[in-house]
Parts: structure tokens; sequence; C-alpha cells
């Protein structure tokens, strides 16, 4: 057989056994089939194994010409070196083949483990996030409750008793002031919690004239609640304190309901 037919049988055969040939291509392939030589029949008969085991990995639907290329340079060294390059051949296939889908599950291994990495780093971010302001919330009220410390541990205080009044009957509190240094510390316990868009205001009322002390919401009528004032720069040794529900950031003067007063 001349080379040009046996360049057309191997064209032919590549693409018949990697089913990429027209019908019309494929009749022409089965005659030249019935035709062949030894060899040839040989060729074709290595090239379906090899075809067989390339299955393993996945092709496009159209073979490229690297792909038929590498079938043939495979078939004609298999038909060559009969057995032993056969096998050798097959099993550095199986071995491509094997590596191929051992790397493509390692690769889906990593990445949903990144994927899994992500969601923890974002989850432990989210956590540090929350402890941190945890902490600050902790650091707020610890430097809090020293500064209410420091005005209980004045040395020279005055701690005024107060009622609830008609709208409070069952409220109580206390004034703890510290004069020399302009400070006090009010405790409150059984008032209600701030309606929207309004707040408790102090009054120290002196003479019928009240001056403001300072405003303060209470969020949890459950429990005693303490608040530093700053505004109690008076030198008076007389008297009354007062509390008020006042519009959200106080009132020059009182407008509200009086719900707790108590005397010096």
């Amino acid at each position: 057989m001349s080379n040009q037919n046996n360049t057309l049988f191997e064209e032919l055969c590549v693409g018949y056994v990697l089913k990429s040939i027209t019908s019309e291509e494929e009749k022409e392939f089965k005659l030249l089939l019935k035709n062949a030589t030894p060899e040839q029949e040989q060729l074709y008969q290595d090239m379906q194994n090899i075809a067989s085991e390339m299955a393993l990995l996945t092709y496009e639907q159209k073979p490229s010409e690297d792909v038929k290329e590498q079938l043939l340079q495979m078939a004609w060294a298999s038909v060559n070196s009969r057995h032993g390059s056969n096998v050798h051949y097959l099993s550095r296939y199986r071995i491509a083949a094997a590596a191929a889908v051992l790397f493509l599950v390692s690769s889906l291994g990593l990445f949903f483990f990144n994927q899994n990495l992500e969601t923890d780093l974002e989850s432990q971010k989210e956590l540090v996030t929350q402890k941190e302001t945890t902490i600050r919330l902790l650091e707020t009220e610890v430097e809090r409750k020293s500064e209410l410390l420091a005005i209980l541990e004045a040395r020279d205080v005055d701690l005024i008793l107060m009622d609830g009044l008609e709208v409070n009957p069952n409220g109580f509190g206390k004034v703890v002031w510290d004069k020399d240094n302009g400070q006090a510390l009010l405790q409150v316990a059984n008032i209600p919690a701030v309606p929207t868009a309004k707040e408790y205001q102090l009054w120290f009322v002196i003479n019928n004239q009240p001056f403001s002390a300072g405003v303060f919401a209470v969020n949890d009528p459950t429990r005693d609640n303490f608040f530093k004032i700053n505004e109690l720069n008076q030198s008076a040794s007389q008297g009354a304190f007062a509390i008020t529900l006042e519009p959200e950031g106080g009132s020059p003067q009182p407008t509200g309901d009086m719900y707790m007063v108590g005397a010096m």
C-alpha cells in the first residue's frame, strides 16, 4: 500500500476511533479496513484500546489535532514494539488519567477547604468584634463605677433622700453630693423607663428657683440605676432635689410631671 493510502488510512482511523469523521468518511474508512494490511489492522485495534484508556480523561467533543497526533503516535509505538511498549504506553496513560483525577479531586478538596476556611475566618472576625465590643462596654462600665466610687469616697458629702410623688408613688432615690468637686451620684429605683423622645431631668431648687443638674434616661426600671452628675457647682446648704420628665435634651425650666423630690 502506498504512503498516500497509508496516510489516508491513519487519518481516517484516528477520526473513526475518536468519532470525529463524517458518515461519508466513515464509509471510506470501513472500505479501507476491509483491504487493510495486518499492520494497519493491528494499528486500528491498538488505537481502539488506547482510545478507550483516553476516555478516562475529559476531552472536548471535537478532539484537537494534538490529541489525534498523540493517539496515532501511541498506536504506532504499540504496533512497532508490540506487547512491551503497548503495556508501557497504556500504563503511562492510566497514570496520567489517575493523576488528572487526583488533581481534580485535590483541587475540589482545596476549594471547599478554602471556602470553609474563609467562612471560619469570617465567623472568628465576627466573634472577635463582639468580644472587643463587650470589652469596651466593660471598660466603660468599670470607668463609670470608678468615678461613682470616687464620689462615695469623698471626705465631705451630703446625702439627700428622694421619695416618689403621685405619678410615681413607689419611686425612691438618693443624691450623694461632693460639693468640693461639684459632682454628685444619683441613684434612682422604681422609676418607669423613659418614653420615646423623653428624658428625666434632675433639678436643684433654691428658694423656688430650679437649676438644671443634667438629664438621664432609665431603660431598665427593675433595677437600681446610677448616674454621675457633673453640674452641681452650688454651695447652698438648703434646697431640694426634684426629678421631672422632660423632652429629650432637657428644658430650661421644669415642664413635665414631677416623679421624685427630696429636701436637704
